[in-house]
């Protein structure tokens, strides 16, 4: 293993944690089966020394899922080990937070991996149907509008044929744990920085964040909220009159999903990376069922 911690050594319990985290993971069906199926795609793939074929682009979008799924479990495992050994050095309510740096860093990789993992099996479909110039920022395509092209491609006047074959298995990549993906993944990006709690999340776990309140419905809603706390009209109008700073009214609280739940968060990364597994074994398996691949015929 060539992760090192910040003062360049990794811990040796990380370390062991490190392989039996991995272990876990390599001896389920959805592993060895998700492998096994690369493995057969890409000796098809060299044995046919890249054709001039276009639809043969989609082997190399096939080893960025691959190698994308391979630095998820990596991450994944990683995540789980530095968990396991804050646990073992502090511990519970012994400081008023619990996020750790090497726990965070891993789960941003899986997040973001799974969530690119995601567009770039539906690009490696899409690449076989399509050709596209990958240069090209017009011409790429996500995970949802891909979809949307796979199941009604005459609204997009399209012709396809046989793509049920690869949707089945591109369907399964969603649900709420993709969201819960997406939603840590926006919020990492264009919003203030997720923080993942390991111990779960308390009230006192965050800063409260002021809110400038100019529209129309989100001041009723304050109000709404006030009443039910005050029932005294002349009491509130006193708190109103103090929430106003340079005539904009503002509101105080904690920002939604700025604090995630460690198991909550290791819960849906698993999910997802095994949905990963199971959509991208199926996906190689029909694309080496099919022409330029499908000359090399193989025993599944």
């Amino acid at each position: 293993m060539n992760t090192k911690t910040e003062n360049g050594v990794v811990p040796p319990l990380v370390e062991q944690n490190f392989w039996q985290e991995r272990k876990k993971i390599t001896s389920r069906q959805e592993w060895i089966s998700f492998s096994k199926t690369f493995e057969n795609l890409y000796e098809a793939a060299v044995v046919k020394a890249s054709p001039f074929d276009p639809r043969f682009n989609a082997v190399h979008w096939a080893l960025d899922v691959y190698n994308l799924c391979r630095q998820i479990t990596f991450s994944y495992c990683l995540m789980n080990s530095y968990a396991e050994f804050y646990k073992k050095q502090v511990s519970v309510g012994s400081q008023l937070e619990h996020v750790d740096f090497h726990v965070s860093y891993f789960a941003d990789n899986c997040i973001t991996r799974i969530d690119s993992c995601r567009d770039k099996l539906a690009l490696m479909v899409w690449a076989f149907y399509c050709p596209f110039n990958p240069e090209k920022k017009n011409e790429i395509l996500d995970y949802q509008r891909i979809v949307e092209r796979l199941r009604c491609p005459i609204k997009f006047g399209l012709k396809l044929k046989n793509q049920n074959d690869f949707l089945k298995y591109l369907e399964i990549l969603h649900g709420t744990d993709f969201q819960r993906v997406e939603t840590y993944r926006h919020r990492k990006i264009h919003r203030r920085e997720p923080r993942i709690e390991i111990y779960g999340i308390k009230p006192h776990h965050d800063w409260l964040y002021m809110f400038p309140l100019v529209d129309k419905g989100d001041i009723a809603r304050w109000e709404r909220k006030l009443e039910k706390r005050y029932t005294q009209s002349q009491f509130r109008e006193l708190i109103k009159k103090g929430c106003y700073i340079n005539g904009v009214l503002f509101d105080e609280r904690i920002l939604k999903d700025r604090l995630w739940d460690f198991e909550e968060v290791r819960r849906f990364i698993k999910s997802c990376m095994m949905k990963l597994f199971k959509a991208s074994e199926g996906c190689f398996r029909t694309l080496r069922r099919r022409s330029p691949l499908r000359k090399n015929q193989y025993k599944s």
